[in-house]
């Protein structure tokens, strides 16, 4: 029964979802010493590999089996009696590029590798990895579980153009025919352009609140203002004041109407006339000594109706030394 098995056939994707070229192979450290292990352990080593070479998509190689070692005389029998019939590839990826599938999947190929080592195994790397009966590819349903820790993509991918939907394009402001370069590209200035729009709603956001809270301190100014001007214009009394502000800061016009609206207070002192006095004579401006002086009958006139003002007039009067 033949010995010869396909180590790899780069027509199959594997499972890992990666096409391994033959022709990127690099078997010259392998070839210095061909051992064949099984299952991928290095503590069953069975024989070693000859005459590898490619035929059409496959890598294949023949098998020569240890007969002075009991495991590997032991897995040569599962081989002749038709039980083992996959063989399995380890490498070391060194390229990788993108390429299109006819159903224009994108997938990766495996370039540039240096094949480690090769073993019979029961779970093939490849679909089609399998050792040749007669001359007829034997093919399995179980899937590779062949360990690569990292493809790297080649920047130079080769792909196809691509289509985007219409919505898409529009969206990215391109065709929707267009490569790799120019997709990328898009994308790139589109992320440019969203950072740049949240840069501007967070310093617009700031200025709003800058602008609020410059807003907030005029009113309050305004307010303050309007209600100790009333105050003392004696529109309003200062237990009026905490409610007035409130109002003037939620609603300063209907709080200015209200208070326009109460009449001012006018100073006692003036309603008090010396006999004689001249109609409509302002004494706003009268101190306690010109009181005593010119009128002390009307001075004591407003002690006795309006103490609170005569009390204040008095603690007004500062006597000249």
């Amino acid at each position: 029964m033949s010995k010869s098995f396909v180590l790899n056939d780069e027509s199959v994707i594997n499972n890992h979802g990666f096409i391994l070229l033959n022709a990127g192979i690099d078997t010259k450290r392998f070839l210095a010493n061909p051992v064949m292990l099984h299952e991928h352990a290095k503590e069953m080593l069975t024989g070693r590999w000859e005459n590898m070479r490619t035929e059409g998509t496959k890598l294949m190689a023949d098998a020569v089996f240890d007969d002075k070692d009991e495991q590997a005389v032991k897995i040569e029998g599962k081989v002749e009696r038709g039980f083992l019939k996959g063989a399995s590839v380890w490498i070391m990826p060194l390229e990788a590029e993108l390429r299109a599938m006819p159903d224009g999947e994108l997938i990766p190929f495996v370039t540039k590798s240096e094949l480690m080592e090769a073993s019979t195994t029961s779970v093939p790397s490849n679909s089609l990895a399998l050792r040749l009966a007669a001359g007829n590819v034997i093919t399995t349903k179980e899937e590779i579980k062949l360990a690569i820790e990292q493809i790297t993509i080649n920047k130079e991918t080769k792909m196809d153009k691509i289509m985007l939907s219409a919505e898409a394009a529009k969206a990215l402001a391109v065709n929707t025919e267009l490569d790799a370069a120019a997709l990328n590209a898009a994308v790139l200035k589109l992320a440019a352009d969203k950072k740049a729009a949240d840069d501007l709603i967070i310093q617009l956001k700031a200025d709003k609140t800058t602008a609020e809270q410059k807003l907030s301190a005029n009113l309050d100014a305004q307010a303050a203002a309007l209600v100790e001007g009333a105050i003392t214009e004696g529109r309003l009394t200062a237990d009026k004041k905490e409610s007035f502000l409130k109002l003037a800061k939620s609603d300063f016009n209907q709080a200015k109407d209200l208070i326009t609206a109460m009449p001012a207070k006018t100073s006692l002192s003036t309603q008090v006339k010396p006999a004689g006095a001249a109609a409509g004579e302002d004494r706003s401006s009268w101190d306690y000594m010109k009181w005593a002086k010119e009128d002390p009958k009307g001075l004591k006139k407003l002690s006795a109706e309006h103490p609170d003002e005569f009390e204040a007039l008095k603690a007004a009067y500062k006597p000249k030394h």
